[in-house]
């Protein structure tokens, strides 16, 4: 994050523990509630973004995997081609 952000985030916090405490409103029974709900979404985030990488990995674990397939495929084509071209070779040959 920009440290600007950060401290317009510190200065947005304390006006809003300001007028809190002018109107009468008791800030730390207030933060005993805050504090855990942030941690809490905090903690859904990071998860989200955990299980969004794995997701995106396991894309491209798939997407490898086809194209091994594919290029396994491709390899015992060529080769059966180069068997072929042997036998006619060997027939030649003779």
């Amino acid at each position: 994050m920009k440290i600007t952000t950060i401290i317009a985030g510190i200065i947005i916090a304390f006006l809003a523990i300001i007028m809190l405490s002018w109107l009468g409103i008791d800030i730390t029974r207030l933060l005993s509630y805050v504090i855990p709900i942030a941690v809490g979404a905090y903690l859904l985030i990071l998860a989200k973004r955990y299980v969004d990488t794995k997701a995106q990995e396991s894309k491209i674990s798939t997407d490898l995997s086809a194209k091994i397939i594919l290029l396994n495929e491709s390899l015992d084509r060529i080769e059966k081609k180069v068997d072929r071209i042997d036998k006619i070779l060997e027939k030649v040959s003779e």
